[in-house]
């Protein structure tokens, strides 16, 4: 990629290796991602892993969805369910194309969104504010990420698109979201602290520490906020 490429010298430094070193030895991959800052191929790869989560859990992503409009319609008065109905119709043959292009563009939304919180985060807290290391530690810590989309995915498909019938269904990974009922939002804020995302917190504390040079009581708080606000916009979309 060329992003990689001109990170720098040709055939030393593997965008592609750094990322996947990540899960095994994160300071040392994000050490290396300060010298030579790359994101080309992690890029790839995390959409590429989101796409595959995304894949493996359609059936059970449509059959939710279907749920949901089932719902919706019930609530709308007499004169307007036909047409509702009608348009919902209209709409199931792009259920895949919709999943598929989640997986897609989802991840550009998450770098977005954290590369930004990480600039703050080191503009207000004494790092290194500079873009192009806060876009390099989100692309590159989204590793985490796309694995549990990919494990997400696997579980979704195993258990059958059957198995979602509720919004607690969908929280398959574990989070102290299953021992909570009757509070779909509180499940939702919950469930954003689940194992797989927490190990992502974690891997971004050392992203920011590595690469923008955040203390280690910054890089925490930094990692709490993007965590929180994770959790809270779960929350807020969720019903």
């Amino acid at each position: 990629m060329a992003s990689d490429a001109l990170s720098g010298p040709p055939g030393r430094v593997n965008g592609l290796a750094t990322y996947f070193s990540i899960v095994p030895t994160p300071k040392a991959a994000f050490a290396q991602l300060a010298r030579t800052p790359m994101w080309g191929w992690a890029a790839v790869a995390g959409i590429v892993l989101t796409l595959i989560g995304s894949v493996l859990a359609a059936p059970a992503t449509a059959h939710f969805a279907q749920i949901m409009q089932q719902q919706r319609l019930a609530q709308l008065p007499a004169d307007q369910r036909q047409q509702a109905a009608a348009a919902m119709a209209a709409s199931a043959s792009f259920v895949n194309f919709f999943i598929a292009a989640g997986g897609v563009v989802t991840p550009w939304i998450v770098w977005l969104v954290t590369a930004a919180i990480f600039l703050a985060g080191a503009a207000l807290l004494g790092g290194q504010a500079r873009w192009k290391l806060a876009w390099v530690a989100a692309v590159n810590a989204y590793v985490i990420s796309a694995i549990a989309a990919v494990i997400y995915g696997i579980i979704l498909r195993l258990r059958g698109p059957l198995s979602v019938n509720s919004t607690a269904d969908v929280y398959v990974l574990p989070s102290l979201s299953q021992f909570v009922h009757g509070s779909v939002k509180l499940a939702a804020f919950l469930a954003a602290y689940n194992v797989m995302y927490i190990w992502y917190y974690i891997v971004a504390i050392i992203a920011l520490e590595q690469i923008l040079k955040l203390r280690r009581s910054a890089a925490i708080g930094t990692g709490i906020a993007v965590s929180l606000l994770s959790a809270g916009y779960a929350a807020l979309v969720s019903r």
